[in-house]
C-alpha cells in the first residue's frame, strides 16, 4: 500500500498530511517562518510524524506545494532527510488534469491549480474554487477543465489586521463567526465587513461568473482556514472541502510518479 506524505507551505502554516489506501490523514501544521533552516524544518516534521505514530521511512513518496519561494528547497531538503526520496514538487508543465495554455503562469501560485485539479477530480467543471486564507483567492475553470481566470483578494483575517496596522483606533481582531451584517459596536462592525462582506462579495462573484462566462452548472467549492466562518454568508450552494488542496497534491502525484 502506497503512503505519501503531503506538503503545502502557505503564507502563515506549513500544512503536513499523508494518503494511503484508507485516504487523507491531517498530520499538523508548523509556522511558515521564513527564518527556519532545513534542520528545525526536518526537526518539527519528525515531531509532527512521531506524535501521529508514524515513520519517515514508512513513506514511499511526498510531495510539496508552496507559494513562499524562500522556503521551498529548504522544506524538499528536510523531506528528502526524512523519507529518503527526492521530493516531487509539482508545476504547470506536469500533468495536473487543468489547462492552463491560455493563463499566464509565471507568478501563478501552484496551490492554485491543485485546488483545481482536485475540485474537477472530485466534483466536475465548470467549477469556482474560493479558498480562503492569508489571501482570498477565486480560481475558475471551464468545462473543458482550463483556468479561464481569477480574482486575488485580501484575506478576511489579513483585512482586520490591516485595519488595526493602519489606523489609530481600530482595534487588533482575529476572524469570527458572527451573526451580524450590521455591527452594533466597533468591534462587530468591523468583523461584519471582513467576514459577512467576504461571504456577500463571493456571492456576487459566484453569481457574475455564471452569467458572464455561460456557466449554466457552475460549481463552487470552498476551502481555506477561514472557509468556514464564511461560508453561511454565501447566498448560493457551496461544497465546503477544507481538504482540497491537499487532495489537489495527491492526485497530481498519482498522475505524474
Amino acid at each position: 500500500m502506497s503512503r505519501v506524505l503531503a506538503v503545502d507551505i502557505g503564507n502563515s502554516n506549513i500544512v503536513v498530511g499523508a494518503f494511503d489506501g484508507s485516504g487523507y490523514r491531517d498530520i499538523g501544521r508548523l509556522r511558515s517562518d521564513r527564518g527556519f533552516g532545513e534542520k528545525e524544518i526536518r526537526e518539527g516534521f519528525e515531531k509532527l510524524l512521531s506524535k501521529a505514530g508514524l515513520d519517515g521511512e514508512s513513506f514511499d513518496g511526498s510531495v510539496l506545494s508552496s507559494v513562499v519561494s524562500e522556503m521551498t528547497d529548504k522544506v524538499a531538503g528536510a523531506l528528502k532527510k526524512i523519507t529518503g526520496k527526492d521530493t516531487m514538487i509539482p508545476n504547470t508543465t506536469m500533468n495536473t488534469g487543468i489547462d492552463v495554455s491560455n493563463y499566464d503562469t509565471s507568478c501563478l501560485g501552484f496551490d492554485r491549480v491543485a485546488d483545481l485539479s482536485a475540485a474537477v477530480s472530485e466534483y466536475g467543471c465548470p467549477v469556482m474554487v474560493c479558498d480562503l486564507g492569508t489571501c482570498t483567492t477565486i480560481t475558475v475553470a471551464d468545462e473543458r477543465a482550463a483556468l479561464v481566470g481569477g480574482v486575488i483578494c485580501p484575506g478576511v483575517q489579513l483585512s482586520l489586521d490591516a485595519e488595526a496596522q493602519r489606523t489609530s483606533k481600530l482595534p487588533q481582531l482575529s476572524a469570527r463567526e458572527t451573526d451580524k451584517f450590521l455591527g452594533t459596536d466597533t468591534e462587530s462592525n468591523m468583523i461584519a465587513g471582513a467576514v459577512a462582506g467576504t461571504g456577500i462579495m463571493l456571492t456576487g462573484l459566484i453569481d457574475r461568473v455564471a452569467k458572464e462566462y455561460g456557466f449554466d452548472d457552475l460549481k463552487v467549492v470552498l476551502t481555506g482556514g477561514l472557509s468556514e466562518v464564511v461560508a453561511k454568508w454565501i447566498d448560493a450552494d457551496v461544497i465546503r472541502d477544507p481538504d482540497l488542496l491537499m487532495k489537489g497534491l495527491w492526485t497530481i502525484y498519482n498522475k505524474n510518479k
